[in-house]
């Protein structure tokens, strides 16, 4: 209990940061970083996701709310947390038991490379959800793609620098 209560810290001061900072910054006039789900991909894997799941719509849905998206960032949100068990189920070592996995204890080109799959799942699916149209998607995807190295940067960076367990 003690640590889903760091977590759902962790996930507030990511909201926080997200709604009043975040949002309002178009790095070169267009690109904004998501950053707030970042806590959604480091809280711990378990058989019974249901916790998860409700925390991650929670945090969308707040999301939602300040930013007026209608739902993007809930369904975002929710989705991210329930497909990347999957994600692990398919990559890991066979003999590892899923609730083994500690995401901090990770590689870092590992941990990289799952972030980083799924801010692209993320973006594609916030512009997908808020364009609503398979067109606009493709004539938007060099903001997918400048939006997701610059969101990958801001949380490889808030991952090196602050839950880095090699540093502890």
């Amino acid at each position: 209990m003690k640590n889903r209560v760091k977590y759902i810290i962790i996930l507030s001061v990511f909201l926080v940061l997200q709604i009043i900072w975040f949002n309002h910054v178009r790095l070169f006039g267009y690109f904004t970083p998501i950053i707030f789900i970042y806590p959604l991909l480091i809280l711990p894997l378990q058989k019974n996701e249901s916790l998860n799941l409700v925390l991650a719509f929670l945090a969308g849905l707040i999301l939602d709310l300040v930013s007026n998206t209608g739902g993007v960032f809930a369904a975002t949100a929710v989705f991210i947390t329930y497909v990347r068990k999957i994600y692990f189920m398919i990559f890991k070592n066979p003999a590892q038991n899923i609730d083994d996995i500690q995401i901090n204890k990770i590689a870092i080109t590992q941990k990289i490379l799952y972030i980083s799959v799924f801010v692209l799942i993320a973006q594609i699916m916030i512009y997908a959800l808020d364009a609503f149209n398979a067109g606009l998607l493709i004539s938007k995807w060099q903001n997918i793609l400048f939006n997701t190295l610059i969101s990958i940067f801001f949380i490889v960076f808030f991952d090196l620098v602050f839950f880095n367990p090699a540093k502890k």
